[in-house]
């Protein structure tokens, strides 16, 4: 009698795990039949038009490639420094031999209608070593015209060792500028290393939402950045400048894809507090009192203005 019972519980048990088991299989069938089917993932093309993202820039074309470039701060030479000696509306400072301040007697006027070219022109036939500089942008904020050495035939962007400032008055007069310049990289020659093609540098930047729906990306450049800044050494890296709706700027690693913001004015501020600091320690004469007073005014208007 008892293993009759036992039976049946088994009969039984068996019964309704058959039971949940077709249940299952009925449900299952169910939503197979009702589920969506599989959509392909978007290229980025598609996701660019989605955001109604635009590329207006020339992108450059080939393969790419280069390496990481060390440098360090070069000191001026004499014979360089004889360039000045027919400078008759410069007054000149060599600070630290690798600093240039130069002060114009009389203001060199920035004509009204001029252009990147002419101002490009204006300058470079004022300054040391022209050919080794090109014309980067001019700061409206802090009325700087900024000169970015070049490299490799690449800018290298925004370093304090490689640059001209040239310090404009409310006439857009030049008053004075300073200058410094990198060395040549004197390392033992290194490999190659492939780099990331333009479009995959903006790839980056929409992957990490640095770009905005109806953003028109206008420049795409290749430079050189800071990669590792050591005093007594720096490293540059193969960087893209990617320029968004002409205004704002973003650098991405060419090796690392890594990106970096630009913040100009941050830049021109450390830069203004590094020649007070440059210049104040050096001479105490109506020139450096000149330009210190100058330098501090725009500091302080920028620090106001913030």
């Amino acid at each position: 009698m008892q293993w009759k019972q036992i039976k049946t519980l088994f009969i039984l048990c068996f019964l309704a795990l058959n039971m949940y088991l077709l249940m299952m299989l009925i449900n299952k069938q169910e939503e197979s039949e009702f589920a969506l089917p599989d959509t392909p993932e978007l290229t980025f093309e598609e996701q660019l038009e989605a955001e109604d993202i635009t590329i207006s820039a020339d992108l450059p074309e080939g393969n790419f490639s280069g390496h990481n470039l060390p440098l360090n701060q070069k000191a001026f030479t004499e014979e360089e420094l004889t360039f000045f000696e027919d400078m008759d509306n410069q007054e000149t400072e060599v600070i630290d031999e690798n600093f240039i301040l130069s002060v114009f007697e009389n203001p060199v006027s920035i004509p009204d209608d001029a252009d990147s070219d002419t101002i490009s022109d204006l300058v470079k036939s004022n300054i040391l070593l022209p050919d080794n500089y090109t014309f980067g942008s001019w700061n409206q904020d802090m009325n700087v015209l900024i000169f970015f050495q070049e490299k490799n035939d690449f800018p290298i962007y925004y370093n304090q060792s490689g640059i001209v400032l040239v310090y404009l008055n409310d006439a857009n007069e030049m008053i004075f500028y300073t200058q410094t310049m990198l060395g040549d990289d004197k390392s033992s020659e290194r490999e190659e290393e492939s780099l990331i093609e333009p479009r995959r540098a903006i790839q980056t930047l929409f992957n990490g939402n640095r770009l905005e729906n109806g953003d028109e990306i206008t420049n795409v450049n290749m430079g050189l950045h800071t990669r590792i800044p050591l005093e007594s050494e720096q490293v540059f890296s193969p960087t893209w400048t990617i320029t968004v709706n002409d205004d704002e700027s973003f650098y991405v690693n060419a090796i690392e894809t890594r990106i970096t913001p630009n913040d100009e004015l941050t830049f021109l501020t450390g830069a203004v507090s590094f020649a007070i600091e440059k210049i104040q320690n050096y001479d105490d004469s109506d020139m450096t009192d000149f330009v210190l007073a100058h330098l501090n005014e725009k500091l302080s208007s920028n620090q106001q203005s913030e």
